[in-house]
């Protein structure tokens, strides 16, 4: 019993005292006593929320890498032309192509090749599931990528000759185009019908608008030797050269060149992205315009006659420019154009 009592004293001898009334002298003896009973917990801690950090990171990395190879395989193997891959491409600018050293946005290409297939879809009634649809459907293709990589090379010899194409330029033909349309609209009807036909915001269509303009311009200004040819076509009119003739032996159109470029009576309301139609408007019956600066060409045209105030006799000679495909070409055989995708080379689709 006696040995029992003194190993119990001794216990409580030297446990240490947790409890009593602290004082300006034990304060710094409790904190340290407090803080030494937190310590133990602290490190276990912090190593789980390394763990957790580390994690984390993986998982996002993984999750990232995984998107990545989806969004990589949907655009380069499946080629998908949705609205979502459409919008990574937007926010991501990822290219289809490169050309004399720039690259060619894949957004550009799927903003021209979706805004075909919606048109076409609702529309046409064209079944891109059936054999012409699929044909049609590489045409388009096609015809987008070239656009979006003759979009690169304009924008570069524009850049190059400090050419441009302000805003008040863009406004001002799309303030034409709501004005001289047969619709009879406002500007936010207008914009509806642009995303009815076209699948595109107003925004997109004035930037198509832009290249338009911009490539325009480039040509009608670098194609030296179209303009050589159209001014000496001209000025063999203004001698005396009978236009009909001239149009048969000189003129690009093939749909007007055997009729000595008579483009039969046309509506003053017709569409005329040329200007065709408003320079005609200017003459007499009878009379030659200048040179008229097309969207695709050099036109000279001729007001045969004037049936009433609504319609117009039009002759047309049409030279085309020709600067941008001799450059394309040329990029061509020096390996300087790279495409990204797989896109067959058609003439021409099966049902057109």
């Amino acid at each position: 019993m006696k040995k029992l009592l003194q190993k119990t004293f001794n216990k409580k001898a030297t446990r240490p005292e947790t409890g009593g009334r602290i004082t300006n002298e034990t304060v710094a003896e409790h904190r340290e006593r407090v803080l030494a009973g937190g310590r133990k917990f602290k490190y276990p801690l912090q190593y789980t929320k390394h763990r957790v950090l580390i994690i984390t990171i993986l998982i996002v990395v993984v999750t990232t890498i995984s998107f990545v190879g989806f969004c990589g395989w949907q655009l380069y193997g499946a080629q998908a032309t949705d609205k979502f891959m459409y919008s990574i491409t937007q926010f991501v600018p990822v290219p289809v192509a490169k050309v004399n050293g720039a690259w060619v946005r894949y957004s550009d290409y799927l903003l021209n090749l979706r805004s075909a297939i919606h048109y076409l879809s609702t529309k046409e009634a064209v079944n891109f599931d059936s054999e012409d649809g699929k044909n049609q459907l590489d045409y388009q293709k096609r015809l987008a990528l070239d656009k979006a990589v003759q979009s690169v090379l304009v924008d570069q010899l524009a850049s190059q000759n400090k050419i441009s194409v302000s805003s008040a330029e863009i406004d001002d033909f799309v303030k034409k185009q709501i004005t001289n349309s047969r619709l009879g609209v406002t500007e936010d009807v207008y914009k509806q019908v642009i995303r009815d036909y076209y699948d595109w915001s107003f925004d997109e269509y004035k930037d198509s608008i832009r290249q338009q303009l911009l490539r325009k311009k480039v040509m009608a200004q670098l194609d030296t030797q179209a303009r050589q040819t159209i001014n000496a076509i001209l000025q063999s009119v203004q001698q005396g050269a009978d236009f009909g003739a001239t149009a048969k032996d000189k003129s690009e159109d093939v749909s007007t060149k055997a009729q000595g470029g008579d483009m039969g009576v046309v509506n003053k309301a017709t569409d005329d992205p040329n200007g065709i139609i408003a320079a005609a408007s200017r003459l007499q019956p009878g009379q030659v315009s200048g040179v008229i600066e097309g969207v695709d060409g050099f036109y000279i045209v001729k007001l045969l006659d004037k049936p009433d105030d609504n319609d117009l006799h039009i002759a047309k000679i049409y030279i085309s420019y020709k600067i941008i495909d001799q450059k394309i070409i040329q990029l061509k055989k020096d390996g300087q154009i790279q495409e990204f995708i797989k896109v067959k080379p058609i003439a021409n689709p099966t049902n057109q």
